[in-house]
């Protein structure tokens, strides 16, 4: 079985009305069509896209009716004005090299997902129950010819394969994130064991902080062995802020510890029982208003005071924030001596989410579809729920 098919935009357009007359009856509209080898998923993560390009596409949270919004007026979005509307595409990677049928059956998947939208209605979820339906018609109508469901199977994979050019450049991005990231794993004294990927420093100095204090031990590891081998169980994310994946009942969790504890000497920890009262002492903790409420933070030097700030306000400049540093009436006494970093931690995340696009402010009762959506892998809906 040779690998040597590259789709292009004309054997998507033919293709595109083959199958629409023997599959989907000719009830999809038009589409436009693209090949991409560069962006978002280009580097082997996606196969397909579909996408809505249209300006100003919302849908109703409420009743899950698309619609057009400008100044004036609101149109809703049905099966006639959809293609003029919302302006459809579906592109594919070009960065795969596979069989003619591999890319077929790719284009038929998003051709499934634009026969979830073309009503009018969005689904609330990419491959929910209206993805099956259409799913399980096409698999029918086509003798099983295609099999459509919301990931490849292993046949249908082993027809596509990257090309050496990007699996070079894959492999030099994945050696890069390897060396740049570190392992941070909680030993709970509950029993539960907590993993970070990060690379972030603050996020590993307050996670350090925060358990550090409360009696529980923190292991930090960027050795290439402990690395590789979380990375060998699916554990590549780096994570901007202080979120964590529960690992206590994995079954190689044995392994992962004497790994661990094998280069302690190599690891920074946060192992120790909490300073006492009278250690610690009377404690301020820096605090500032803000347009989206209150800002606190207790770092435990300025230097640490003031990476926390700027990850905060990235537009503060340096003499400001001396300023606000340097104001008494900024600071307040702790209850205690350990502070929820959390919240802080909280607050970046949510002005990166607004920042991105990606966080819905609670009194919106529309979501927007922008072009960089890929809608066969989240609905919008999915997006703003699962904030």
């Amino acid at each position: 079985m040779e690998k040597n098919f590259v789709p292009n935009v004309q054997w998507m357009s033919e293709k595109y009305d083959e199958m629409n007359a023997m599959l989907f009856n000719g009830r999809l509209g038009s589409c436009g069509f693209n090949v991409f080898t560069t962006g978002k998923g280009s580097g082997g993560n996606v196969l397909g896209w579909f996408k809505i390009t249209g300006n100003n596409i919302k849908i109703d949270r409420r009743t899950r009716k698309m619609f057009s919004e400008n100044y004036w007026d609101r149109e809703y979005i049905n099966k006639d004005n959809f293609v003029d509307l919302c302006k459809p595409v579906i592109e594919l990677n070009g960065n795969y090299r596979g069989t003619e049928h591999g890319f077929l059956s790719t284009l038929v998947h998003e051709m499934c997902h634009y026969y979830t939208y073309m009503e009018g209605w969005a689904p609330t979820q990419a491959h929910g129950r209206e993805f099956r339906n259409i799913g399980s018609a096409v698999a029918s109508r086509s003798n099983g010819m295609f099999t459509v469901q919301r990931i490849a199977t292993a046949e249908q994979m082993s027809e596509l394969e990257l090309s050496d050019e990007m699996k070079a450049k894959r492999e030099k991005r994945l050696a890069n994130k390897k060396a740049s990231v570190s392992s941070v794993v909680v030993f709970k004294k509950d029993g539960d064991v907590e993993l970070t990927m990060t690379s972030n420093e603050l996020v590993i100095d307050m996670i350090k902080n925060y358990y550090g204090k409360a009696g529980e031990t923190v292991i930090v590891n960027n050795d290439s062995n402990v690395i590789e081998f979380l990375f060998s169980k699916g554990y590549r994310t780096n994570m901007r802020t202080w979120r964590y994946w529960s690992i206590k009942e994995k079954p190689w969790l044995d392994e992962l510890k004497n790994m661990l504890f094998g280069f302690e000497d190599n690891a920074e920890d946060g192992i120790g029982e909490p300073e006492s009262e009278e250690e610690v002492g009377p404690r301020k903790i820096f605090t500032i208003k803000t347009n989206t409420g209150t800002f606190e933070c207790n770092a435990d030097s300025k230097e640490q005071l003031i990476i926390a700030i700027k990850q905060r306000f990235p537009k503060m400049s340096d003499e400001t924030v001396e300023k606000v540093i340097n104001n008494p009436a900024n600071y307040k006494e702790a209850a205690s001596g350990v502070r929820e970093e959390r919240n802080i931690l909280k607050e970046i995340l949510d002005e990166f989410l607004e920042d991105e696009g990606l966080k819905n402010n609670g009194i919106e009762d529309s979501v927007e579809i922008t072009p960089d959506m890929n809608l066969g892998i989240f609905s919008p809906l999915q997006v703003v729920n699962a904030l």
